[in-house]
Formats: C-alpha cells, structure tokens, sequence
C-alpha cells in the first residue's frame, strides 16, 4: 500500500501500524477499561485487527483529512490523480458499485440504501461510502462531484454511545444543503446581471 498508492500519491500521513514518534498527533481512542487496561491511542482499536498485529483489511489505518482527500479525489477521477493512473477506471467502478440486490455492499464499500443511510438524505443513490466503528466515515456522489471526509471518534472516553448514527446523516445532509444554498445565490447572482 505505501509503494504502490501512499507514497506516489503523497499521502505522506496515511498507514498501519504507526511509530510511537507520532502518538501524540494521533487522537485517543477510547480508555479501555475491559480488555487493553490502558488509553488506547496510536495503535488499533478493533480487537481482532490487534490480534493480527494492528494491519487487517476493516481496521488498522491511520490517516488525516488532506490524506483521505487525496485518495477520495483519485476515486472520483476514475482512479486518476495528478495525471497519473492508480487504478483502471473499470475496476473503480466495480469498487464502488453495488454487489447484490440483497445487500448495500460493494467491494470494500457500502453503497446508499434508500432510508435510514449514514450519507443522509440528500446524496444520490449512487454514493458511496465507508463508516468506522470508531465514528469515522467518508461517503461520495459522483452525480454532485462531492465527497466527505468526516473525521471524528465517538468511542472517547467509552463506546457506550449511539449519537453518531443520527449525526452522520446530518452532517452529510448539511453539507448538500450549504452547497445548494450556494448554487442558488449564485444562480440569482447571474440573473441580476
């Protein structure tokens, strides 16, 4: 993952497993009271991803916003960014394309279902997202050219709160609404010339 997307996409804060030098730009996780005794911070928090020493395919990977960006933009270019090729834009496709009528999943991905969606309800069905145990979570229209990155942690100081549930779905919904409040005033502002 560094040699082949981290690094020729200068994503020079994303990876698994990070060194204890920067712990202290990592946010904590959660006080762990019950199986770790001890502040979780820097390391993994799932426990099965711990117990395959911190890199696993659904948990395991540190990262910041500017990183994420990078990654989602290249995505939305059809696996393009910079005017280099990572991915070909038939295997994005597949990627964020839902797999079955009898799930929302895609490959690594979830797709928006027609309720109850943490993407809210104002993103097209053809988003796509992913959502963290932990509270984060990252969804994309391609129809609007709109991603989210939403970096937050509801598992600090404990997991033993649900809020995030109903406040992804605002989050995203808010984020529609500004930009068609834009859309709008810009619209007037052309008709006034």
């Amino acid at each position: 993952m560094r040699q082949t997307f981290f690094q020729p996409l200068g994503m020079n804060n994303t990876g698994f497993t990070p060194t204890e030098a920067i712990f202290s730009r990592i946010a904590p996780t959660e006080i762990d009271t019950t199986w770790r005794k001890k502040t979780v911070q820097g390391t993994v928090h799932d426990e099965n991803a711990e117990l395959l020493g911190g890199v696993s395919g659904h948990a395991g990977l540190f990262s910041n916003v500017s990183d994420l960006a990078v990654f989602m933009q290249m995505l939305m270019n059809g696996g393009t960014y910079g005017g280099v090729r990572y991915l070909s834009d038939t295997t994005v496709s597949l990627f964020i394309r839902k797999q079955s009528a009898r799930s929302t999943r895609a490959l690594g991905w979830d797709t928006k279902s027609p309720t109850g969606s943490s993407a809210g309800s104002r993103f097209s069905m053809s988003s796509f997202g992913h959502t963290g145990f932990t509270g984060t979570c990252i969804w994309a229209d391609p129809e609007r050219n709109l991603f989210v990155v939403f970096l937050t942690n509801r598992v600090h100081p404990t997991r033993a709160t649900s809020k995030i549930h109903k406040v992804r779905p605002t989050v995203h919904d808010a984020v529609v609404q500004a930009l068609m409040e834009d859309d709008r005033r810009d619209a007037e502002k052309a008709e006034d010339k």
